[in-house]
């Protein structure tokens, strides 16, 4: 991620944090998203609208992971696909989506908290914290999602080649 980073969130979630610090952290965290969002707005013509109106807010803030899965149909031929609920406790109003990202590139997963055995989440959860499209060039770009337990994913992927769908 290079706006909306962990170490920032995990900065104004702290309780033991002087108000002085804590002013400071805000101030960053307001023009990194105001930074972000210059940025991200470039690219409406190169991601699908839905998509682009979606992700022109919060996207899935606060959703739970459900699952990520891989299609593999070659070596140049990788689709990602995350299943993201609205409510897993009450499955009566859960809103269930799925995202997808097709012909990917690059695929990485690295967790940011994993040693920390002090984490101020459980590590067991994977809440949506926030997620960054950024261009890499003319026809690429790229997709990043942090969440909560401090797990991040970050990908690769041509112009248009991602879509949303509401399953439930």
């Amino acid at each position: 991620m290079k706006y909306l980073l962990y170490d920032l969130h995990l900065a104004q979630n702290m309780d033991n944090i002087s108000d002085d610090k804590l002013n400071y952290i805000e101030r960053q965290w307001q023009q990194n998203v105001a930074k972000y969002q210059e940025i991200f707005e470039t690219l409406s013509d190169r991601l699908p609208h839905d998509v682009f109106e979606h992700f022109n807010s919060w996207g899935f803030h606060d959703y739970r992971l459900i699952k990520i899965e891989f299609e593999h149909k070659s070596l140049l031929d990788l689709n990602v696909h995350f299943t993201i609920s609205s409510d897993v406790n009450n499955i009566e109003n859960e809103k269930l989506w799925v995202l997808s990202f097709y012909k990917v590139s690059l695929y990485k997963y690295q967790h940011h908290n994993y040693e920390n055995e002090e984490s101020i989440y459980n590590r067991e959860v994977d809440d949506w914290l926030y997620q960054e499209f950024l261009p890499i060039n003319q026809s690429t770009i790229s997709f990043e999602v942090l969440f909560s337990s401090g797990g991040n994913v970050l990908l690769h992927f041509p112009n248009k080649s991602v879509s949303i769908k509401m399953i439930k």
